[in-house]
């Protein structure tokens, strides 16, 4: 009895023993399998993401304001006289002007510089003429350094300069539109893309020079 009893422990013993050795054999593997599972969820997460963020980025909706849907809201002078270069001497701005409109509803936007919204006022004109911009930093990155009393030209396809002296600036909302209504002065309202996920609107007000 005591020999089968020995026996029938020993025999246990190896088998505790190799359950042992299978479970630390197997732990590793299974760590590393969940890890890589993990490591691969995680790497299409942030590929949907960038993804995402990329297209947002060059979203033209991203300049965009709220409740103008038609481009006729905005006032329009007709004139020969086109702009053609922006530039802000103390920031180093210089940026070609593109001549935009609201398409039904979409705002055509640029990556090769600053929109100007042709069914404003020609900037220099009666009225508020509206020029825009993407944030990004080869654009209008640095446009939130502007200060007040700081200058704006603006260069015409005739060869002529105008100057504008910013007034003040401020951050609104896609549907604070008030920025771009009409005015009895001559000014140019130039904005970009602001706050987080650029749901505002860093704007600057500038007059032409008295």
């Amino acid at each position: 009895m005591k020999k089968k009893s020995v026996k029938q422990g020993l025999i246990q013993s190896q088998l505790e023993g190799q359950i042992a050795k299978r479970l630390v054999e197997n732990k590793p593997g299974s760590f590393l399998k969940s890890l890589a599972g993990f490591l691969i969820i995680f790497g299409l997460i942030c590929l949907i993401l960038t993804a995402y963020l990329t297209y947002q980025r060059y979203n033209p909706e991203r300049l965009s304001f709220e409740n103008l849907k038609s481009q006729g809201q905005i006032s329009s002078i007709n004139t020969s006289q086109t702009p053609e270069e922006i530039s802000v001497a103390d920031l180093n701005i210089i940026l070609p002007i593109i001549p935009s409109r609201i398409n039904e509803g979409r705002w055509e936007a640029t990556t090769k510089g600053v929109s100007y919204l042709t069914t404003s006022p020609l900037p220099g004109e009666k009225g508020n003429s509206v020029l825009y911009g993407h944030n990004f930093p080869n654009l209008l990155g640095n446009l939130k350094k502007i200060k007040p009393g700081q200058k704006i030209a603006i260069k015409y396809t005739d060869g002529n300069i105008k100057e504008f002296i910013v007034s003040y600036t401020l951050e609104v909302s896609p549907k604070q539109t008030n920025i771009l209504e009409t005015s009895d002065d001559s000014r140019i309202t130039l904005y970009t893309c602001s706050g987080f996920f650029d749901t505002k609107r860093f704007v600057v007000i500038a007059n032409t020079q008295s």
